[in-house]
C-alpha cells in the first residue's frame, strides 16, 4: 500500500506540473496571443529576425509546441510561408529552453519560494475581477504549480531511491536507443517534452538515473513532442502539414547529429562536470546546447529543409506552383 500511495503521489505531482504548464501557456495566449500572432505574421525572410521572433514567442508562451500550433494556423491561412515557418520553428526550439532553465532552479533553495507563487497567483485571482488581471494571477499560479509539482514528484519518488530492485532496473537500462524511445513515446503521450525533462531532473537528483541516461531520454522527448504539431495539422492545407513535418525534421536531424557525440564523449564529459554542477544544471545546459547548436548548424539550410518538406509531402499535380 505504501508503494501504491507513493506512486499515486508521483503521478499527482506530474498532474500538478502539467496543469501549471497549461495555465502558463493558456493565459499567456490570452494576454499576448494576438500580439504574438501579429508579430509572427509580419516576419520577413530575414533569418535572424525569424529565429529571434520564434524564440521570443516560445519563451513567452513557455512552449515551442504552443508556438508551433499558432504558427500552423498562420501557415494554414497563407500569412506565413514555409521558409518563414522554418526559421520561426528553429527559434521556438531555443525559446523553450527558458522553461528548462527555470526547472534547473527547482533543486536550489529558491525552489520552495517559487512554489509559493501558487498562493500569490491564487490571491490575485480571488481579489481581482477583471479578466486580464485574473489571467496574470493564473499565469503566476502556473509558475508556482510547476515547482510545486516537482516538489510533490520528489516526495513521491523518494521511496524508489531506497528500493534496490528499482534502482538496479533503471541503472541496467544503458542502451541509448531504448532510452531514446522511452523519451519519445512518453513525451508523445504526455505531449510535453518539458514534463519529461522535469521527471528526468527529479530522478537524477534522487540518484535513481545517471545524468547521461537523462540526456538520451531528452533527445527522444524532443522528437516525441512534435506529436502535438502533427496532430494539429490533421485536416489542414498541404503547407500546414509541411510545417508540422519541418518541426519533426528539425528535431530528428538534431538528434542524429548529437547521438554520435553522446556515444563518444557523454560519460567522460559528465564524469568531469558532476563534481562542479548539479544534475538539474547539467540537464538544463544539455537541453540549451542541443537546441542552440542544432539551430546554428541548420540555419544556413533553412531553404533546403523547406524544400525537403515539399519533396516528402508533394502537392497534387494540378495545384498552383506557389504551394
Amino acid at each position: 500500500m505504501i508503494i501504491i500511495g507513493n506512486l499515486l503521489l508521483l503521478f499527482a505531482g506530474l498532474g500538478v506540473f502539467l496543469i501549471g504548464m497549461q495555465l502558463i501557456s493558456y493565459n499567456m495566449q490570452n494576454l499576448a496571443g494576438n500580439k504574438i500572432s501579429k508579430m509572427l505574421s509580419r516576419i520577413s525572410n530575414n533569418k535572424i529576425a525569424g529565429i529571434g521572433l520564434g524564440a521570443g514567442a516560445a519563451a513567452i508562451l513557455e512552449s515551442s509546441s504552443a508556438t508551433t500550433v499558432i504558427l500552423l494556423g498562420l501557415v494554414n491561412a497563407g500569412i506565413v510561408n514555409l521558409l518563414q515557418a522554418t526559421l520561426i520553428i528553429m527559434g521556438a526550439n531555443i525559446g523553450t529552453t527558458f522553461t528548462v532553465i527555470l526547472l534547473s532552479f527547482s533543486y536550489l533553495p529558491i525552489g520552495e519560494f517559487l512554489a509559493f507563487l501558487t498562493l500569490v497567483g491564487a490571491s490575485i485571482i480571488m481579489s481581482c475581477k477583471t479578466e486580464k488581471t485574473r489571467s496574470v494571477g493564473f499565469f503566476i499560479s502556473g509558475i508556482g504549480l510547476i515547482f510545486a509539482g516537482i516538489q510533490i514528484m520528489s516526495a513521491g519518488i523518494s521511496f524508489l531511491k531506497d528500493s534496490p530492485s528499482f534502482t538496479n532496473f533503471i541503472g541496467s537500462i544503458n542502451n541509448p536507443f531504448v532510452l531514446l524511445i522511452v523519451g519519445l513515446f512518453v513525451s508523445g503521450i504526455v505531449q510535453s517534452g518539458t514534463a519529461i525533462t522535469g521527471i528526468a531532473i527529479t530522478m537524477c537528483e534522487a540518484n535513481i538515473m545517471p545524468v547521461v541516461a537523462a540526456f538520451y531520454i531528452i533527445l527522444g522527448s524532443n522528437i516525441g513532442t512534435c506529436a502535438t504539431a502533427m496532430i494539429a495539422s490533421i485536416g489542414t492545407q498541404i503547407n500546414t502539414k509541411r510545417t508540422a513535418l519541418i518541426h519533426l525534421l528539425f528535431n530528428l536531424i538534431g538528434v542524429i547529429l548529437f547521438l554520435p557525440l553522446l556515444f563518444m564523449f557523454g560519460k567522460r564529459a559528465i564524469a568531469s562536470l558532476t563534481t562542479n554542477y548539479s544534475a538539474s544544471v547539467l540537464i538544463a545546459f544539455f537541453h540549451i546546447i542541443f537546441n542552440i547548436v542544432t539551430t546554428i548548424i541548420l540555419m544556413p539550410f533553412a531553404k533546403e529543409i523547406a524544400a525537403l518538406s515539399k519533396f516528402i509531402i508533394r502537392a497534387p499535380k494540378n495545384a498552383p506552383n506557389n504551394i
